[in-house]
């Protein structure tokens, strides 16, 4: 008798423990974080990113409409190697965020992101400078089942980042990235009805064969509205385009819309020197 009361209490506490660990803490305004994070959590007001955010994959990050994600960053370590992601482009264009100290000094979030504001409320993903600039800050890495809806993410390096399955991103703005805006490493996914521009290697990179939908959205101002890779061919519908063209490997896509004009910015810049100009300059100051 004695041994199963012992039993079933340690049952009763280990399914406690669990319910405990698993329901979200909540982060509340004006709270700093950095490091890996083990337990699903709740985000509210204006969260300050000091260095790069690790959700573990059983946790989930929530953030409630109106929160404000800012991203600090420390000065540049010079000297360092090309990163693997360092490709012949980057190179040629002697991009100093291709280099192993910028990783070392800028920072991304990681998770499973729940980040569902309003027309009203939208959630903000942007850099922490009181005068931002492109890649003030890394880039959002999205795992599979993550959601952005009235989000607008600004001057990151490398935007969105989607490495996981079934992912949505709908009604947003995501803009003012040196490298993509959104990078696509994964199937059945959906980008609609967002805004995109300003993005200085493609507005929206696809990386993999399968299924993903890339449907009502308003790409403009990039070296490529819509780029394929590897072989991918995802379903591209009712896009509107405008001085960004989509890469002849994608197909033009059904119902596709280009807007006449000239791209409204001279490209990306770095500490205030043009890298990926939209007309070929390399190294100018502006």
């Amino acid at each position: 008798m004695v041994r199963k009361i012992i039993f079933y209490s340690v049952i009763i506490i280990v399914v406690v423990s669990a319910i405990i660990f698993l329901l979200p803490t909540q982060v509340i305004n004006n709270a700093s974080l950095s490091g890996i994070q083990i337990r699903s959590q709740l985000w509210n007001g204006t969260i300050l990113i000091k260095g790069s955010v690790y959700f573990r994959p059983w946790a989930t990050l929530t953030i409630s409409p109106g929160t404000k994600v800012i991203f600090e960053k420390s000065k540049d370590i010079e000297g360092t190697d090309w990163t693997k992601y360092a490709d012949e482009f980057i190179k040629k264009h002697n991009d100093p965020t291709g280099k192993k100290g910028y990783e070392q000094s800028h920072y991304s979030l990681f998770g499973k992101i729940i980040a569902q504001g309003t027309k009203e409320k939208p959630i903000l993903f942007t850099s922490a400078q009181l005068q931002p600039e492109y890649a003030d800050w890394d880039q959002l890495i999205l795992l599979e089942g993550s959601k952005l809806d009235y989000v607008e993410l600004s001057y990151a390096h490398n935007g969105v980042n989607i490495d996981g399955k079934n992912v949505t991103i709908t009604n947003s703005k995501i803009h003012d990235s040196l490298w993509s805006c959104i990078d696509i490493f994964s199937t059945g996914n959906t980008i609609e009805k967002n805004e995109v521009y300003h993005c200085w290697h493609q507005g929206i990179g696809l990386k993999k064969v399968g299924q993903n939908r890339i449907v009502n959205n308003y790409i403009h101002d990039a070296q490529l509205s819509i780029n394929c890779e590897n072989g991918a061919q995802p379903e591209i519908l009712n896009n509107t385009i405008k001085a960004a063209p989509i890469n002849p490997d994608c197909g033009n896509g059904i119902g596709t819309k280009e807007l006449p004009g000239e791209p409204d910015t001279k490209g990306g810049t770095y500490n205030g020197i043009l890298i990926y100009p939209s007309k070929e300059e390399v190294g100018v100051n502006y």
